[in-house]
């Protein structure tokens, strides 16, 4: 996906704002099967799935947690089958819940299943993280949330959270929360004792509190997704999938940070030069492969992602951060994918060819080597936010917040997280990029 860039001089003078398009009506008679004709209708959802013991039926593809919420492409996204909505407690002053209060106004309730997150500080008491959730449900506009996660914890032991599991049990009692669930990013490896996300969301469905859980699986990184995906279907517990598609990587931003140097006309670090030739080693090798298969394009290469996670029966949604329309369409396109025999060998063939070259999420395995705690594994995350999502506001807001030392920090170091890596991910180049993007000076660490 080609980079896009933000212009760093205004951004803190621009505030999110939400779009805003047609009402339902409109839309339905815009994406409405209907109303189209017969090359321009909105496929639909094929395939709903229980989440584990909530019983709801929800689509196989889901709406994730978006950086902007567009109304109209949030719209046509329902109005295509999608009924599991993510969001998360105040995101852009609120108005992305606004937005999305907008967008199911005159939807059945009860058709929909909207799921938010909540971070818990060590300031919080019940008490104030009952009234959070009442002014989500007002900027919402609903009577009620079906499931409310404890967001991103990094260790076992935060799943444990008293005051959250004290509010939940009060608003169940209320009605204004229906399931309770957990999201985890990885945790910090440069703190003890370092964490598996696989160990994290295992805690969680072992303590038999959570109904449903969020993280990580693809098919480059499947290992810690397998182990969780086995423990929630032994226990009935709901499964809901981010970062499905590993392809790109370390391949767009390496080659989008040459491509700025060369623009610049400034000369290419040797290291930055070193792992660009092996990309482009790598690519060389790997275009065959991909043609011959019919991955060449990038939906392609997203429909064996999809498919692959799908395959999968412990699996409940997929969430996709929807952009325009048509990621919509080509999403609900991909429902009720399943692996043939022939396409798990090409996914297998995908993960040994580009697999040096995905930053894992959720990893963190290199932190511990770090002299200056730099936390790169959420460092990344941000950075994915940024090239792969087109969320680069908020990428750079939350860069700009961390309480940790930044990528700038990593100018000269002799690269210990790279030499560290097991999936020999050129990850000391990876980081200074995410600088570049991340930081308001737009300069290289």
């Amino acid at each position: 996906m080609k980079q896009k860039t933000v212009n760093r001089r205004t951004f803190l003078s621009k505030s999110t704002a939400c779009i805003t398009g047609v009402g339902i009506a409109g839309t339905c008679a815009m994406f409405g099967r209907e109303n189209l004709p017969h090359e321009q209708k909105q496929p639909a959802i094929k395939e709903y799935r229980v989440l584990g013991r909530t019983g709801f039926r929800v689509s196989d593809i889901g709406c994730g947690y978006p950086g902007l919420v567009n109304e109209s492409v949030l719209k046509a996204a329902i109005a295509g089958g999608i009924n599991f909505i993510d969001t998360i407690e105040g995101h852009g002053g609120g108005n992305s819940e606004i937005a999305i209060g907008r967008a199911i106004k005159t939807c059945p309730r009860d058709s929909l299943f909207i799921n938010s997150k909540i971070a818990v500080t060590e300031k919080d008491t019940g008490e104030t993280l009952v009234a959070r959730v009442k002014k989500s449900l007002e900027r919402l506009d609903t009577d009620y949330i079906d499931g409310l996660m404890l967001w991103h914890a990094t260790t076992a032991r935060e799943t444990e959270n008293k005051v959250f599991h004290k509010a939940v049990r009060q608003m169940r009692k209320e009605g204004i929360v229906r399931f309770s669930g957990v999201s985890c990013h990885g945790s910090s490896y440069a703190d003890e004792p370092p964490e598996t996300m696989d160990k994290i969301i295992c805690a969680a469905v072992d303590s038999g509190r959570f109904d449903i859980v969020m993280f990580v699986y693809n098919y480059v990184q499947k290992e810690m997704g397998d182990k969780i995906l086995e423990l929630c279907g032994k226990k009935n517990v709901g499964t809901t999938l981010m970062k499905t598609d590993p392809f790109g990587g370390a391949y767009n931003i390496v080659t989008n940070m040459v491509t700025n140097y060369q623009k610049e006309n400034k000369e290419i670090p040797p290291n930055i030069q070193k792992v660009y030739s092996k990309i482009m080693k790598s690519q060389e090798q790997a275009m065959p492969f991909l043609i011959q298969h019919g991955l060449s394009d990038l939906n392609a290469r997203k429909e064996a992602a999809i498919s692959f996670v799908l395959n999968h029966p412990a699996v409940s949604t997929v969430l996709i951060s929807f952009s325009n329309f048509t990621e919509v369409a080509d999403y609900i396109r991909l429902s009720g994918s399943r692996l043939t025999d022939r396409a798990l060998s090409e996914v297998n063939s995908l993960r040994a060819t580009f697999g040096p070259l995905y930053c894992r999420h959720a990893c963190g395995i290199c932190e511990s080597t770090c002299p200056r705690r730099v936390p790169v594994n959420t460092i990344m995350r941000y950075n994915n936010y940024f090239v792969a999502q087109s969320r680069e506001k908020y990428a750079i807001s939350q860069y700009l917040g961390l309480d940790r030392p930044n990528a700038g920090n990593c100018a000269g170091c002799e690269g210990f997280c790279e030499a560290a890596c097991p999936f020999g991910v050129p990850i000391h180049a990876l980081l200074v990029d995410a600088h570049k993007n991340l930081s308001l000076t737009g300069e290289y660490a």
